[in-house]
């Protein structure tokens, strides 16, 4: 409240005798206390006592009092640790790290390749009518793969398999005919002779009587004509019967020739006639069919592609630190999809100097034994390639996403089994499933090697 100059002050709460008014009551209280008395107080006779209005710095104090308790409260709130998350156990994997003897494999991948693929191509014109096979098939000599059609073909073969018959029957009636001729000519020839010898038999007797006396002349001389008139036809019979023999040699062998070729002509025919019914020339895989049915082909045409599956190969990646001990002979695994597993061993090594810039290198491994019966070009596989064994050494089952050669953090199960801590684990070389422990790890210890990527922000877990 104000007073007559205008000046705040404080009011006094009434506390005099029950019954007087407040004014009563102030001046009782002015006249009883020497204090508030006009006599005696600092704003003279008959005025209270003036008291001195509160200042600023009482709030401020306070202000900076609630401001440090706030920073204290978000420092002390700040150093909490959060709550270590819980894991399932049935959820988990362990494994204890044990000693002893390790061998040193190196993890590669890649693909099988080949250096024999057998392209199947049309030799004659058609439409393709079926195909009997898919790629990954495998396929046995002499098995179908396609089927073409091509009418005018079937007919070009009919005709010539005519031709063919005509030339020989015409051969045989050749044949027949000139060996005819021969045997009539050498019968004739044959009759002939012997009448030759009847007449020279006669002109001998007539010869023995006329010098007797007891033949005429004319009766000699006669014989003598007719056994030189038939030896006239004996050398007009030879003669035939040799050019006989000249022209019907020749006459054979020129139907012959002709039916050679007419037979070559039909047997060509047939070959083509039969090339539309493609067939695998050997045991092989198919690769790719580049046809479908309906399709018309010329001589040329790419059908389908096959590919030796002894002769397969492995072209992998290694990772360049672990590539660098790989030697020419080193046994090889290779896992394919499905998770088969075929032997195979290094057959050569790329340039360690291009891994180091291109953090891999290139390995061929040449396969001991053929692939399973569904491997094919381009299938991918994962390989484990043996360096040998370390002795005495600290492994552990190799923890998910861990790799060789490298720092890393897992968990290690704490001795009551309750809660698992992070460790940073330093990894040396290691095989398909284990890995070689150098520092962080003791033998004994019990770590989870399941995948633990979701708790990639704790450094503890409880395990329940």
């Amino acid at each position: 409240m104000r007073d007559a100059e205008g000046t705040e002050r404080e009011e006094i709460p009434y506390v005099g005798p029950p019954g007087r008014s407040r004014r009563e009551g102030d001046r009782h209280l002015r006249i009883a206390d020497p204090h508030l008395s006009g006599e005696t107080g600092p704003a003279g006779p008959g005025m209270d006592f003036r008291r001195k209005r509160k200042g600023p710095g009482r709030r401020v104090a306070a202000l900076l009092i609630l401001i440090l308790a706030l920073l204290a409260v978000t420092v002390v709130v700040g150093r909490l640790q959060p709550a270590a998350p819980f894991v399932d156990a049935d959820l988990i994997v362990t494994a204890p790290v044990e000693r002893g003897v390790l061998p040193i494999e190196v993890r590669g991948w890649g693909y099988l390749a080949t250096d024999q693929i057998q392209k199947i191509e049309a030799t004659v014109a058609g439409r393709v009518a079926s195909v009997h096979v898919e790629p990954g098939n495998v396929v046995h000599s002499g098995a179908p793969l396609i089927e073409l059609a091509s009418p005018d073909l079937a007919l070009e073969t009919a005709r010539a398999e005519q031709e063919f018959t005509a030339a020989r029957a015409a051969f045989s009636a050749l044949r027949l005919s000139i060996g005819t001729q021969r045997l009539e000519r050498e019968s004739s020839l044959v009759d002939r002779r012997a009448e030759m010898a009847r007449a020279t038999r006669s002109v001998e007797k007539l010869q023995a009587l006329f010098e007797q006396g007891d033949a005429e002349v004319e009766e000699l001389v006669a014989a003598i004509d007719a056994a030189a008139a038939i030896a006239e036809q004996i050398r007009v019979e030879e003669e035939m019967l040799a050019l006989l023999n000249e022209t019907g040699d020749e006459q054979v062998l020129l139907e012959k020739e002709k039916l050679v070729a007419l037979a070559d002509v039909l047997h060509r025919e047939k070959e083509r006639l039969a090339a539309l019914a493609v067939v695998a020339p050997g045991d092989a895989v198919v690769e790719s069919v580049d046809v479908s049915p309906g399709d018309w082909v010329t001589p040329g045409t790419r059908l389908i592609r096959l590919v030796r599956p002894e002769r397969l190969k492995a072209d992998l990646k290694v990772p360049f630190p672990g590539a660098k001990k790989i030697r020419t002979g080193d046994i090889v695994f290779l896992v394919d999809a499905v998770g088969d597993t075929t032997g195979g061993e290094v057959q050569a090594i790329g340039d360690p100097a291009a891994g180091a810039s291109g953090k891999y290198v290139r390995v061929d491994v040449r396969l001991e034994s053929p692939p399973k019966a569904d491997a094919a070009v381009d299938a991918g596989v994962d390989a484990v390639i043996e360096l040998g064994s370390v002795e005495d050494a600290l492994f552990v089952q190799r923890p998910a996403w861990t790799g060789e050669e490298g720092v890393s953090s897992v968990f290690r199960i704490s001795d009551d089994g309750e809660s698992a801590v992070r460790v940073k684990v330093r990894f040396g070389a290691g095989s398909r499933d284990r890995v070689q422990v150098l520092e962080g790890l003791e033998e004994g210890d019990e770590i989870i090697v399941s995948d633990m990527s979701r708790f990639d922000d704790a450094e503890c877990v409880r395990i329940q």
